[in-house]
């Protein structure tokens, strides 16, 4: 009795095994596989980075200081998931579950694709407008003079350009450039304004400015 105890007991711990959960999509009727490891969520990121044409070393910096790949976070101010977005900001980007990475990366990437094309390519202002708002930035004309928002940009730039980055003395200049790609008519945001770098280092947009409106507003 006691060995056949045992043995229910390590069934169980070995089917809760920390794999990838395989669940099955009720529009599809197919099997999803969830991303479970840290590996697993880095080829995520680099996944849809690259299907929505956003470098995929800038979103693994905002990832790594949003979350530290940490897919069920929650911030003492209420940001969820991988990309921390508040609940205000997955509602308007139609996100049904924050924690899910898939839900959660593509929802963040869509955000802060549509602010660097805001900003005309200014990473700084960008990333400063996806952790304290649009209206932060608009009002301070750059990045606000807050501790926290500074150092997260210094610290998701320095990640990016893999050099220490500060924002002291500074002007905010754009990083990227906007130009048209001649062969799909969409706006293309690159690193040397170049519509050749499609993959790495830019962002397409059907629009310079987007369609969504406001920031997370943290």
């Amino acid at each position: 009795m006691m060995r056949r105890g045992l043995w229910s007991v390590w069934l169980v711990v070995a089917l809760m095994a920390p794999v990838a959960a395989v669940a099955v999509s009720p529009a599809e009727g197919r099997a999803v596989t969830r991303p479970s490891s840290r590996a697993d969520l880095r080829d995520l990121v680099r996944r849809i980075s690259v299907e929505q044409g956003v470098d995929p070393r800038l979103v693994h910096a905002l990832v790594t200081v949003e979350s530290g790949y940490q897919p069920r976070a929650v911030s003492p101010k209420g940001a969820l998931g991988l990309t921390q977005l508040m609940p205000a900001t997955a509602k308007r980007l139609h996100v049904t579950n924050p924690f899910d990475p898939e839900q959660n990366v593509r929802a963040g990437v869509r955000e802060l694709s549509r602010l660097i094309a805001r900003y005309q390519g200014d990473l700084p202002r960008a990333l400063a407008a996806y952790n304290a708002g649009e209206g932060a930035v608009d009002r301070y004309r750059g990045v606000p003079p807050y501790r926290e928002t500074r150092g997260y940009v210094e610290r998701i730039l320095s990640l990016y350009y893999g050099r220490s980055y500060s924002l002291r003395g500074r002007r905010h200049v754009s990083h990227v450039k906007l130009v048209r790609d001649p062969r799909t008519g969409s706006i293309v945001i690159t690193n040397d304004g170049s519509p050749e770098v499609a993959l790495h280092g830019a962002i397409r947009l059907s629009t310079p400015g987007g369609t969504l409106g406001g920031g997370f507003g943290r």
